[in-house]
């Protein structure tokens, strides 16, 4: 015991410690062999840029060892003890590698005791010397690797957060770090007192199931989340219990002052626990890229049958201008339904559902999901009475699925169901008075679904074959100008089934499911090229459309290049159409591409991204050169004055910037008639202002207008 050694030391004190002089030569040779083993480490040996430094290093440290032995000697163990952590701190700083450095307390106590009786050393002395050496060592090397581990994961920056779900991860490790620290400074501070015994401190760490890790990793969302990763699912639930026994392990041979294991064990610990991140990190990365498709996948699979049961729930198109504040309230509520991580978990998608899984065999299910619904249905309360537009209307949509109905459907069927069910919710409920939640269990209309499922299922293929071939249409829309003349158009693009054309709205839905929207790009763009003869005839200048993402893809950049020339040489001028937010994350590759071959044009001005900032860099890189207003805007003038206010703010930010202005959504002539009204109040030049709108004109075929244009001039021809 180390009262034991103090014991020991008191009893066995030499009055004639060695002077300091005669202590030197030893401690020198000693120190000298262990610089020249530094200087081999990379880290370590750029702290010493010359010998100067590395020989004033040794006479300081030998002195300080010289003070520290003479402290053993006359039992004076604390301030040995604190000298020691000093130097300790000092290696750790610099970067000593602890091997080299239990290399040389091996090295120097040794060579100690070849020269105890010339020193006037007593072996308890050295032994307790290289005791103090090797805890102070580890206990800081220790300590210093928990923090600097703490220190990494707490960095925003360090590791990405895909979802709440990886924040509740992050928070979990962090909490076992902090618990071993804790622990480990425990343990250390009763060692280092040598007052009583180490072996009868507690260790106060968690059982690997109990800690907040261990709950997250055997809960229901990791099982979820780890669908068709099963094998890395097992390897890291294995590891995490792993690494609870490391974490004993470091403190045992701690406690039992076996400190070289107790480092090479806590090398291990650390090594683990990064592997751990590395592993959830792959499983929630493939989970969030996935995830659409996994979830289908998992309500058709067998092994969840009787055991999951999944809410859709779907916020309503009522709440778009609040669906944030919205969403974060109803976030709040299933993070407080997911705090032990068997009952709940749920994950949010890019179509604006929120998918909540259920574990229907857990103790008190049904108590459970009650008060879930009856949370989610006081937000929704909360909402109605908040905002008054969403009185007598439906906040959310819950649509109940149970994987034992699912069985036989296939993942694709079930990943059609849903989303027939969000589009639903955008049409079947629109007039009707509701209650501030609606629950509908598909078990109900399964059959109904079914058909549906594949009929869009059919629709899809259709859809994505003729975009891949490029098989679709150009349609035009011709925009005016204040006097209702038509000026030039926008290009738009529709497929064919059969002899009809299917709804935008849907085709682009599939599209954009599908991650398909770059293959339209590439079919329009095409189909433009191949028509610049027909385009010439109607206009020297147009609009087009194009998707933010494609601006990343090389074929689609290329084709705009070409695109760009085309036009240049046949005098056309193209408006290339983007969001602010679009041209801001793709300014470069826009330069690099236009060279003055189109213009840009903001499209949907006025709402999410708008910054007028942005629009005045543009304006002085001279690639502006239109705000087209965004049409939810524009149909709202008539009802509201702050709807109107903005109106007429954006009118007067394009008068002063010389910028053409376009109105989408002009859509009757109370609104026409509004906007003309507002345009001269402000003296905008009639030049400037164009309308867009399916009451002045409807979308119709490139060809139609082309061969209209062809029998109009042959008429005129045979007039004159």
């Amino acid at each position: 015991m180390l009262g034991g050694m103090s014991m020991e030391i008191e009893n066995s004190q030499n009055k004639n410690f060695i002077d300091e002089e005669t202590f030197t030569e030893p401690s020198n040779k000693a120190f000298n062999r262990f610089y020249t083993r530094l200087l081999q480490d990379f880290h370590s040996e750029e702290f010493f840029p010359s010998y100067n430094i590395i020989d004033n290093l040794i006479k300081k440290q030998t002195r300080t060892l010289y003070k520290i032995l003479k402290s053993i000697q006359e039992n004076n163990l604390e301030e040995a003890y604190k000298e020691l952590q000093k130097l300790a701190k000092r290696h750790v700083e610099i970067g000593v590698n602890p091997n080299i450095l239990f290399d040389f307390i091996n090295y120097y106590t040794e060579l100690l005791k070849e020269n105890e009786k010339i020193l006037g050393l007593e072996e308890i002395t050295i032994l307790t010397l290289k005791d103090l050496l090797e805890r102070t060592s580890v206990e800081e090397y220790i300590k210093q690797s928990i923090k600097s581990t703490i220190d990494f994961i707490s960095n925003p920056n360090s590791l990405k957060m895909n979802s709440r779900y990886d924040e509740f991860f992050k928070e979990g490790i962090l909490e076992k770090l902090n618990e071993f620290l804790n622990a480990f400074e425990n343990v250390s501070s009763k060692v280092s007192s040598y007052k009583e015994s180490c072996n009868n401190s507690t260790v106060g760490l968690k059982d690997y199931t109990e800690c907040s890790t261990g709950k997250l990793l055997h809960g229901i969302g990791f099982d979820i989340m780890s669908f068709s990763n099963e094998k890395l699912q097992t390897e890291t639930i294995a590891l995490h219990k792993t690494i609870h026994s490391l974490m004993s392990q470091v403190l045992n041979y701690y406690k039992s002052k076996e400190y070289s294991k107790a480092l090479s064990i806590m090398n291990s610990f650390i090594s683990s626990l990064y592997k751990l991140i590395y592993n959830y990190g792959m499983i929630s990365i493939y989970w969030n890229e996935n995830k659409e498709t996994l979830i289908s996948k998992i309500l058709s699979d067998e092994n969840h049958k009787n055991k999951l049961s999944l809410l859709v729930i779907t916020p309503s198109q009522d709440i778009s201008s609040n669906y944030s504040v919205i969403l974060n309230e109803l976030v709040e509520v299933l993070i407080n339904h997911t705090s032990n991580f068997d009952f709940l978990f749920f994950t949010t998608s890019g179509n604006n559902n929120i998918y909540v899984f259920l574990n229907e065999n857990i103790y008190g299910y049904i108590d459970k999901y009650e008060n879930l619904i009856k949370d989610v249905e006081e937000v929704a309360n909360d909402i109605s009475k908040k905002y008054l537009d969403l009185a007598n209307k439906a906040i959310f949509y819950i649509y109940k699925f149970e994987v034992k109905d699912l069985l036989d459907f296939s993942s694709e069927e079930v990943k059609e169901i849903i989303n027939i069910l969000k589009l639903e919710t955008k049409h079947k409920f629109k007039e009707e008075k509701l209650p501030p939640i609606v629950i509908i269990n598909i078990k109900d209309r399964k059959l109904e679904l079914l058909e549906k499922a594949k009929q869009e299922i059919e629709l899809k293929k259709v859809v994505l074959e003729k975009v891949k071939n490029k098989d679709v249409d150009l349609f035009i829309q011709w925009i005016y100008d204040i006097n209702l003349n038509r000026k030039f158009f926008e290009t738009l693009v529709r497929v064919k089934k059969a002899n009809d054309y299917i709804p935008a709205y849907k085709f682009i839905d599939i599209l954009q499911r599908e991650n398909a929207m770059t293959l339209l790009d590439i079919a329009v763009i095409t189909n433009i090229i191949k028509n610049i003869d027909k385009i010439k005839a109607l206009t020297n200048e147009f609009y087009m459309n194009i998707y933010p993402p494609s601006l990343s893809n090389y074929e689609v950049v290329k084709l705009l290049k070409e695109l760009g020339e085309v036009c240049t040489k046949n005098g056309i001028t193209l408006n290339l159409e983007l969001t602010e937010y679009a041209i801001a994350t793709n300014k470069e590759v826009l330069e690099e591409i236009s060279k003055g071959s189109f213009v840009l044009a903001l499209d949907d001005f006025g709402t999410g991204y708008t910054n007028y900032e942005l629009v005045g860099d543009l304006l002085d890189r001279g690639i502006v050169k239109t705000l087209k207003v965004d049409g939810n805007i524009v149909k709202k003038i008539l009802e509201s004055k702050i709807y109107k206010s903005i109106i007429e703010s954006i009118t007067i930010f394009c008068k002063d910037m010389d910028l053409r202005i376009i109105y989408e959504f002009a859509d009757n002539e109370a609104i026409i008639n509004t906007l003309k009204d507002i345009t001269k109040s402000l003296g905008l030049s009639e030049d400037k202002v164009h309308l867009q709108g399916f009451y002045l004109h409807k979308p119709s075929p490139l060809e139609e207008e082309y061969k209209a244009l062809k029998k109009e001039t042959k008429v005129s021809k045979k007039e004159s």
